[in-house]
């Protein structure tokens, strides 16, 4: 028991909150976008499993969902209502499709997010920062453009960024990150611009707000390719189906460094906390597990289931540039014919639905996955803005990322025999 209610365990997932005036939190309605995504859905899952709290769950997305995206969500599916809407379109049209399909709204979860086109090479998932921030900042300033023109009026509206905010993919940054750092202005970061345009929105429609910023995230849903845990399942796949070793991409300082996780349903936990906390209204927070992580320490794990920095100034200001010393990438290693046939036989197996090495797909699935493995400096979120506040969920981020590939199985994304031959 603490001052703010009573926590509990669920499952890999413990200290969650609760809330002791639930009288007050009753017949909320939430808007989210991007809700095929990652973040998205485990969101959707955590509000839908409180039907006194949460009425209706409006999901946004330009596409529709999976044929999966309502198994898990039990009695809490008939309370949500999918709408599709571009957010690249002109805000009159969004607002038309608001006008058209949502009545209320008394919180918003914004995740929608769009990668652009990869170049190939090792970790540059995010090498052309500009058309990054154009698209992605384009992404929200339509849709507050919308919903201005809607009588719909938020209580708090949550915009999800994350780690990158501290500039952790260009290098050495602060460690531990704190919420109160600097912005890192080595290059265009979408973050930045798409933080301010919030900030605008809410002091001129009286909504408050929240930034959440989670490190690399654990977590299985079908419509999402940018998961690091897709790359190290099919790798780990196929290198068991040719009958050979499992070899870490990294070096030994990849090997060993604190690296912290962020797990998708924990996320999801604390965002819905964020926003009914008055006191954690108008507030960036980090998320992260809160439990130690090493490669070293998963890579066995895994086992059993289954160049250099490009800025000579560092995130941080000081100090050394970091190094990306590796044996092999996960995307250069998707490249060979043996690993591509592998795949195939594989697929016709098992009936998998996804094919990651159609290029597009073959440079995210695997870029990201090189991108969470390679490089000598730590990740490392601080989360003692949130514990003052009173949230002291964790996760087991081993233990989470074994449920993930089981998860990503079922989904038919991978196959499911390596957590059968390997699982304890």
């Amino acid at each position: 028991m603490t001052a703010h209610g009573v926590v509990y365990s669920e499952g890999s997932l413990h200290g969650l909150p609760s809330f002791p005036d639930e009288s007050k939190l009753t017949n909320l309605t939430a808007l989210v976008t991007g809700a095929n995504g990652i973040s998205g859905y485990h969101l959707v899952r955590v509000l839908a499993a409180n039907p006194k709290r949460w009425s209706q769950i409006f999901c946004l997305s330009r596409r529709p969902p999976p044929d999966n995206f309502f198994e898990d969500l039990g009695e809490g599916a008939k309370r949500v209502k999918h709408i599709a809407v571009d957010f690249l379109s002109e805000p009159a049209q969004i607002a038309e499709r608001l006008k058209a399909n949502v009545q209320k709204i008394d919180h918003v979860f914004f995740f929608s997010y769009m990668q652009t086109q990869q170049k190939g090479s090792v970790l540059e998932m995010w090498s052309d920062a500009s058309a990054l921030a154009e698209v992605n900042s384009n992404l929200l300033s339509n849709f507050l453009g919308g919903l201005r023109l809607t009588s719909l009026q938020p209580k708090r509206f949550l915009l999800q960024t994350g780690a990158k905010n501290y500039g952790f993919h260009m290098g050495p940054a602060t460690n531990p990150s704190f919420e109160s750092d600097p912005r890192v202005t080595l290059e265009e970061n979408f973050y930045y611009p798409q933080e301010d345009a919030l900030a605008k929105y809410c002091e001129e429609t009286g909504a408050a707000w929240n930034v959440v910023r989670p490190s690399y995230i654990i977590g299985a849903v079908r419509d999402g390719a940018l998961n690091f845990m897709i790359g190290l399942a099919i790798y780990g796949a196929i290198q068991s189906y040719l009958k050979k070793p499992l070899d870490f991409p990294g070096d030994y300082a990849a090997w060993d460094r604190e690296f912290c996780q962020s797990t998708a349903l924990l996320n999801a936990h604390f965002e819905e906390w964020a926003v009914l906390t008055d006191k954690a209204a108008n507030e960036a927070f980090n998320i992260q597990d809160g439990q130690s992580f090493t490669w070293g320490r998963f890579w066995p794990y895994l086992a059993s289931w289954v160049t250099t920095c490009r800025h000579v100034d560092t995130p941080r200001g000081y100090g050394p540039a970091g190094t990306t010393r590796s044996t092999f990438s996960l995307l250069e290693w998707s490249g060979k014919a043996e690993v591509q046939q592998a795949w195939k036989k594989l697929s016709e197996d098992y009936a998998l639905v996804l094919d990651p090495f159609d290029e597009q797909k073959r440079a995210q699935i695997f870029g990201m996955s090189d991108s969470a493995l390679l490089g000598d400096w730590p990740l490392s979120l601080s989360m003692r803005k949130a514990r003052k506040l009173g949230f002291f969920g964790t996760a087991d981020s081993f233990e989470t990322a074994f449920e993930a590939i089981q998860d990503l199985a079922r989904l038919k994304l991978v196959i499911p025999t390596v957590m059968k031959e390997y699982s304890e």
